[in-house]
């Protein structure tokens, strides 16, 4: 009998210990499911008109804008907003005023609060473009005809020139595009486009050397670069001929090579254009306002007009689109207006559905749009 009890208590001890255990991982498991969840995310608005930045919390499930305490945050003349990869910093360029006003990113709540050191000055330079890696930033120089370089301190987020820059490119520089693997930057250049200068970048150093034979133009010129996610092709928009020009990319010299078939039609095409994580859809805006959408083929680069759209909600042919990372949600700004359109993105089909209650208020011309999950 007294075997019987002590064989019974043994039982009982380890059923409780494995209860316990069980219990402790369950708790771990719920604790970084719920974290992971609740994780937030945010979507920016630099208003060009009235100087400020709106900052909105993103409702994952229902792509539902809310502005966050202390939005709109003063920000200069704010003519683009950039965020680095992390989501830990933003940087708001005013081009007049020759400075960019650099913010810390409130993890839980997406507030905006200035860096020590700021504004930096970078007098008559724009659109801040950051490296895949957050440790380097590019503005074009209009005027000087040359790409500025800074430092990015993932610390405390302050700007620094980098030794050598600026770097000279063709006249007018308009855009800089930097591929996935942060290796190379493309730059349009021209005062209606039509150039791309093609550049390596130093890992160590973020300094830019061109790369030979990387300079190129003419009939099939560019006036905007975006690159699939995949960093394998380059799709040149040209707005003026309303087509789009597809470029193979060498993944060890950056080198571009026009595919077969490429330049290929994009009919009122009136914007540059967005691609979806999956690499498999593109958008933009036509001339009469309405969202085209474009099939793209991962494998060989193809790019087919597939449907055009006519949404109340897009009302500026000069917009900036952006997609969510997990290409659910597209977010649409304006260079005239007071408001951001969201739509739901069919991932199969790529169809655009307008979110419940967009439009969203945001200040006036919200016309850049960057997101941030710090």
């Amino acid at each position: 009998m007294k075997n019987t009890r002590q064989s019974t208590r043994r039982v009982v001890r380890h059923i409780l210990g494995l209860m316990a255990i069980i219990s402790m991982t369950a708790c771990s498991t719920f604790g970084t499911l719920q974290s992971t969840a609740l994780k937030p995310q945010y979507l920016y608005t630099a208003n060009a008109a009235d100087g400020t930045v709106s900052a909105y919390r993103i409702n994952a499930t229902t792509g539902a804008l809310t502005q966050v305490p202390g939005s709109p945050f003063a920000a200069g003349n704010a003519d683009s907003i950039a965020i680095n990869p992390a989501g830990t910093f933003a940087y708001v360029l005013n081009y007049f005023g020759g400075t960019v006003s650099a913010f810390r990113i409130h993890s839980d709540t997406g507030a905006l609060t200035p860096i020590a050191g700021g504004p930096f000055g970078v007098p008559y330079l724009s659109h801040v473009t950051i490296n895949p890696a957050g440790t380097f930033a590019y503005m074009q120089g209009q005027n000087s005809n040359t790409i500025s370089a800074f430092s990015v301190s993932p610390a405390t987020g302050a700007l620094a020139p980098l030794p050598g820059s600026p770097f000279p490119t063709k006249s007018v520089p308009l855009s800089i595009t930097i591929d996935p693997s942060g290796s190379f930057a493309y730059v349009v250049s021209g005062a209606n486009g039509g150039t791309i200068s093609s550049f390596s970048i130093d890992a160590a150093t973020g300094a830019l050397s061109p790369i030979p034979k990387g300079s190129f133009g003419g009939k099939d010129g560019a006036d905007s670069i975006a690159i699939n996610p995949a960093g394998t092709f380059a799709y040149g928009v040209d707005r003026r001929r309303k087509n789009v020009s597809v470029y193979q990319i060498n993944s060890a010299t950056g080198a571009l090579t026009q595919i077969q078939g490429s330049p290929f039609p994009a009919p009122g095409l009136a914007t540059p254009i967005v691609i979806n994580p999956a690499g498999t859809f593109a958008y933009g805006v036509s001339t009469d306002h309405s969202a085209l959408i474009f099939r793209m083929n991962p494998t060989t680069g193809a790019f087919t007009p597939m449907a055009r759209l006519s949404l109340p909600e897009i009302d500026c042919a000069f917009s900036d689109m952006l997609i969510n990372p997990a290409g659910t949600l597209m977010f649409e700004g304006c260079n005239a207006g007071h408001s951001i359109s969201v739509f739901s993105i069919n991932t199969k089909t790529g169809a655009l559905i307008p979110v419940p209650g967009s439009p969203f208020a945001a200040g006036t011309n919200p016309a850049h749009l960057a997101i941030a999950q710090p």
